[in-house]
């Protein structure tokens, strides 16, 4: 099948990764980058297009989609988070004969940052959505169109374990992800419990300096979600921040470098699971997570990941995880046998997901 992808598809992120099965479950495929527009642009350009959603980025996406569709000819045009595609942009390749499936990694619905008057104008012209946050159902079903749950994953080509002798990836615990008030607390209470932590993502750094910008005070306002935070210094939790974002064999490399990885979901939005829940065991690593009636689902608490509702349970379990090697190791790689044979990569996502697909138009 032709297939044309849109999304973020540059190195390390899983809209290239999602792309890359469908080439490997033996599809054609093509994609259009629609980031790249905005990242090419001036900053003030951004911001104003962004806040009125129209101007020449606006139009480039959308230009370019129908420029390679019309040249492509796609029978499928599977679109991941597209914020700023027009419906008349969708309808015109409609016209063409391809079917049109919508797919966010993220939540929509529940995060008024995250939606666009576009978006929501344009999501109603899909013949298909596909959703991964349960408890966005309801507004999915809202919209009167065929549904397809599909729950997020992993990358087997990626996502394995890749050892490193450099110091730099080795700790006994890692969290990869951005700040928020929970996850800072969780942490700081690890950070305390006399292990080894490393911790990369974004938006840690305040707690070097504890300084208030207006810039720091409005990101952080909005990952808070409501939450009450505030700026000040942590010198231990602070030393534990290894830098920003990290892509690829790196993310490999600092996953599979810890002997726990921590899955922190956000409380800003009721996720059950995110893609760590299924990265971090395929890494090898052993994963100690949030409780949740999904976790639970996924994996085999005990046997093939930990679980944890308070921050004693967690400090608890990272000292005794970490006391008692073997029964780490023995979970752990019970927890990347289930990712490999419960069906949790990309790959049999996408090729169950297609098979309901095509059971609905």
């Amino acid at each position: 099948m032709r297939i044309l992808f849109l999304g973020e598809i540059s190195y390390g992120q899983t809209s290239l990764m999602r792309m890359q099965a469908f080439e490997r479950l033996g599809h054609e495929v093509t994609g259009v980058n629609t980031i790249e527009p905005w990242k090419q642009a001036s900053w003030v350009t951004r911001q104003w297009q962004r806040r009125f959603q129209q101007g020449s980025v606006v139009d480039h996406i959308n230009d370019e989609v129908l420029a390679v569709a019309k040249e492509f000819r796609p029978e499928m045009v599977w679109a991941e988070k597209q914020e700023f595609l027009r419906g008349e942009t969708i309808e015109a390749i409609r016209a063409d004969g391809a079917k049109l499936i919508h797919f966010t990694p993220d939540p929509y619905f529940s995060l008024s940052w995250k939606r666009t008057r576009l978006m929501n104008s344009a999501i109603a012209h899909f013949d298909v959505l596909i959703y991964c946050k349960n408890y966005e159902r309801k507004s999915y079903e809202a919209l009167g169109k065929p549904l397809v749950y599909m729950p997020l994953g992993f990358c087997d080509q990626t996502h394995r374990p890749l050892p490193s002798t450099d110091g730099q990836w080795t700790c006994d615990v890692s969290f990869l992800g951005g700040w928020e008030p929970r996850r800072e607390k969780f942490l700081a209470a690890v950070a305390r419990a006399g292990v080894s932590l490393k911790v990369w993502g974004g938006y840690w750094d305040f707690l070097r300096d504890g300084r208030w910008t207006p810039r720091r005070h409005i990101i952080l306002r909005q990952l808070a979600g409501g939450e009450s935070f505030r700026f000040h210094r942590d010198a231990t939790l602070a030393a534990t921040f290894q830098g920003g974002e990290v892509y690829g064999d790196d993310y490999a490399r600092a996953l599979s470098g810890a002997r726990i990885g921590l899955g922190l979901l956000r409380k800003v939005c009721p996720d059950q699971h995110t893609t760590r829940t299924f990265e971090i065991p395929a890494c090898g690593s052993f994963l100690l997570a949030d409780r949740t009636d999904e976790h639970q689902e996924f994996f085999v608490e005990g046997k093939e990941a930990e679980f944890f509702s308070s921050v004693d349970e967690l400090v608890e379990k990272v000292r005794f995880y970490t006391a008692n090697e073997a029964s780490r190791q023995r979970i752990a790689a019970a927890g990347r046998h289930r990712c490999l044979t419960g069906r949790y990569a990309y790959t049999d996502r996408l090729q169950d997901a297609l098979g309901r697909i095509k059971t609905l138009i």
